[in-house]
């Protein structure tokens, strides 16, 4: 099965100390899902072609997700099933 990336917007919070926790995400069509906790960060390759991002383990709506942040362009994404 092949994925592909879906950049989203995320809403972060940025902490004095340095790093960095996501708080929500907006889908394509503007639907906000709450970030209920952020479980681990850890790079982590995806199953999405991409330069080793940062992955975020999430719980949203109860349900555990992958967030991951490509440095590098400084961007958000999450992964979908290639149509």
């Amino acid at each position: 099965m092949e994925y592909e990336k879906v950049y989203v917007e995320t809403i972060v919070r940025f902490a004095c100390e340095g790093g960095m926790r996501p708080l929500a995400i907006v889908w394509e069509d503007g639907r906000r899902y709450e970030i209920d906790r952020v479980k681990f960060a850890e790079r982590a390759p995806s199953r999405a072609p991409s330069v080793m991002p940062l992955r975020y383990t999430c719980l949203i709506g109860g349900t555990e997700r992958h967030l991951y942040y490509e440095e590098e362009d400084r961007r958000w994404f999450v992964e979908r099933k290639r149509r």
